[in-house]
């Protein structure tokens, strides 16, 4: 007896094991229709293909940017909105803190809530890649050229040093409101020396960056708990109004909405994540 496939799939994979200080997490999104649209919520910046269909990114500013068939998606500190044009198949790449400083060793900020295309950055890789990726249908030989390529594309850097993005991200998931004197006394630098480097690999300053993981928790939270949103809210944040101004901002919906209507990818993200018990820990917070 033939099983039909959901119309609308996301799944994860855990990359080798050599590769995942840079790489959180590989994931595989179809979505088996002629328009998809889903408010994404903010994350770690990504790598991603688009092997099947076309999409484009529409920003709280009102820029709306086409997705290249390779793409860089810079650290996003605001939820956006996806439009697709389907049969949609889409390989991704999160990268962790560490696998920016290590592959794209260019200042973060340049790149926050902004998409770019990957093939002026790595060359004639990307293409290639795009054919391999045309070539294969199950997700375990997509994410398998997905390994092949972050290994080749490290081979050629040199070895960065990832003392800060270690001290940043157990200081992201400390604490359910990480104090921005607690990351500046772990590194032992100044406070501008620490928003620099903040800036330069994730994207923000300390207290942006605090900001965003600490709704993304609570928003975890809400999503996997029994408790009401407005106890959650109490655990880091001034009150409920302040709660849904920053679940606004970082999820795209509010926290009633978010229990009631949580959107699609954000469910499916969340689930699955939980369920690869292997990931890093700031992984699985977004």
């Amino acid at each position: 007896m033939r099983h039909e496939s959901p119309p609308i799939g996301l799944r994860y994979f855990v990359p080798a094991p050599v590769l995942r200080s840079v790489v959180s997490s590989y994931y595989v999104f179809h979505a088996d229709m002629p328009r998809y649209t889903d408010v994404m919520r903010a994350d770690l910046p990504q790598l991603r293909f688009m092997v099947r269909g076309a999409a484009d990114y529409h920003f709280s500013d009102g820029r709306v940017d086409p997705a290249p068939r390779a793409m860089l998606l810079g650290p996003t500190y605001e939820a956006y909105r996806f439009e697709a044009r389907g049969p949609l198949l889409v390989l991704g790449i999160g990268l962790q803190p560490a696998g920016w400083a290590a592959l794209i060793r260019e200042d973060a900020s340049l790149y926050v809530d902004r998409v770019s295309d990957l093939e002026p950055l790595f060359g004639s890789t990307i293409a290639s890649t795009l054919d391999m990726l045309q070539g294969v249908t199950h997700p375990a030989e997509m994410t398998g050229i997905a390994d092949r390529l972050i290994s080749g594309l490290l081979s050629r850097m040199p070895e960065p040093s990832f003392w800060f993005t270690r001290i940043a991200d157990s200081w992201l998931a400390s604490a359910p409101s990480p104090e921005v004197d607690a990351l500046v006394e772990n590194v032992g630098m100044s406070s501008r020396q620490v928003e620099r480097l903040t800036k330069r690999i994730y994207g923000a300053r300390p207290k942006l960056l605090a900001r965003k993981y600490r709704a993304l928790k609570a928003a975890a939270e809400l999503a996997r708990s029994t408790r009401p949103w407005s106890d959650i809210a109490g655990d880091a944040f001034a009150d409920q109004s302040h709660f849904i101004r920053e679940c606004r901002q970082f999820m795209g919906v509010t926290p009633n909405r978010l229990v009631q209507q949580t959107p699609l990818v954000t469910r499916l993200s969340l689930e699955r994540r939980r369920a690869l018990l292997s990931l890093p820990e700031l992984t699985k917070i977004t």
